[in-house]
């Protein structure tokens, strides 16, 4: 019984919104990363010509990182304010960084595929 309390008691204090938010925020950071990606796969201007794709596309891609170090980062910081035994804690930490990176492999990968099936073929 203690632990529904406790569960409630998360629930009521914004619990589900901040993770959904956290969740969210990594999404995007996946979308600019591919975006960026993307561009630097086109090899098209953009802007009237004034600045090339590659480092409209580089920029992206630094952006999108410096996105995600904050907002994992921010993730971290939460796990690390819960104050939870080291023995759990570590493990914990372990298995966010974990969940980023394959989700950031995963959004990456589904734009490199996404790219490979609407590819025109050679003629």
């Amino acid at each position: 019984m203690k632990l529904i309390k406790q569960v409630n008691s998360k629930l009521e204090n914004g619990f589900a919104k901040n993770v959904f938010d956290h969740i969210r925020n990594l999404l995007m950071c996946t979308l600019l990363l591919a975006i960026g990606t993307n561009q630097l796969q086109e090899k098209n201007e953009m802007i009237f010509s004034v600045t090339q794709g590659k480092y409209v596309g580089v920029s992206i891609i630094v952006f999108s990182f410096i996105l995600t170090i904050i907002n994992s980062y921010d993730g971290l910081r939460v796990i690390n304010k819960a104050k939870f035994h080291i023995l759990i804690a570590m493990p914990l930490m372990f298995l966010y960084l974990f969940i980023i990176i394959k989700i950031l492999e995963m959004g990456w990968d589904f734009r490199v595929v996404e790219s490979i099936a609407t590819a025109k073929p050679w003629l």
